[in-house]
């Protein structure tokens, strides 16, 4: 019976938008998800602009546990190679049970214009499986741009699936979210990064997130975050050491409680 009521409540979060397959690992989850202009490896799931001042190959991995289930979790990979100024991803994303699942998989391409301005765009496989009653398959796309105001401050633009592609099947009533988002940064400091980022889904009402990273100690992050549309919390910390990054993060939704997660990348 427990499981029965998991799935019924997976389906009612998920199934009429595909809202989980946005993870964008723990370092900016714990900012608050105010990723717009924000540069980093899970920019792959975000701004693909956000890909391009990595100056080496990496590779990381997410793992998200939702707390009122006991089974419902989501696994995150991305990996990014950068070539003759230019930058290749690749993401793969799985959220859900054996009962329900969604899987996205994305190929990403970044550019950098001079030192200030980069553009980016990603095509993306979704797919979504309901036990009793099938699957279905459809393709969306992601652009963004970043552009460097000054050296303190840092602007971004971003949107998910510009084209409104959805689902093409009768037996299941989801569609892919057409979301804008624009965002800034402010270096304070080489210790203090401050970002924000106002998004608008075209069914939702405008949502407004702010976070910040504090490196506290060489190889020690600090991390914080709120959001608007629901009111959630977000804490994190990172430990950096060498080529090795070890994040994690928690964030508090008032409908579906605490989600922990951990993410771990390396720089080739």
């Amino acid at each position: 019976m427990r499981k029965f009521l998991l799935v019924i409540i997976i389906v009612f979060l998920g199934v009429n938008k595909s809202w989980s397959q946005y993870n964008q690992g723990a370092r900016l989850t714990a900012m608050g998800n105010a990723s717009a202009a924000v540069y980093d490896i899970w920019s792959l799931n975000a701004n693909p602009a956000g890909i391009t001042r990595l100056n080496s190959p990496m590779a990381a991995a997410n793992y998200a546990r939702y707390l009122f289930g006991d089974e419902l979790s989501e696994q995150n990979f991305a990996f990014v190679l950068p070539f003759n100024g230019n930058f290749a991803g690749l993401s793969v994303n799985r959220y859900g049970i054996s009962e329900y699942n969604e899987i996205k998989a994305g190929l990403g391409l970044a550019k950098k214009f001079g030192e200030d301005l980069s553009i980016g765009v990603k095509v993306n496989l979704h797919q979504i499986k309901i036990t009793n009653y099938g699957d279905a398959t459809t393709f969306s796309v992601d652009a963004g741009v970043n552009y460097a105001l000054s050296k303190q401050i840092g602007l971004g633009l971003y949107v998910n699936n510009p084209s409104s592609q959805t689902y093409k099947s009768s037996n299941i009533a989801t569609h892919i979210p057409t979301v804008i988002h624009f965002g800034a940064t402010y270096t304070a400091s080489n210790k203090l990064l401050v970002a924000t980022t106002v998004s608008k889904d075209f069914d939702q009402k405008f949502d407004v997130s702010v976070g910040v990273d504090y490196r506290f100690y060489e190889i020690l992050s600090l991390r914080g975050g709120i959001s608007a549309k629901p009111f959630k919390q977000y804490v994190g910390i990172g430990l950096n050491y060498e080529k090795l990054v070890l994040d994690v993060a928690v964030q508090s939704h008032p409908q579906i409680g605490y989600t922990p997660q951990i993410g771990l990348s390396y720089a080739f």
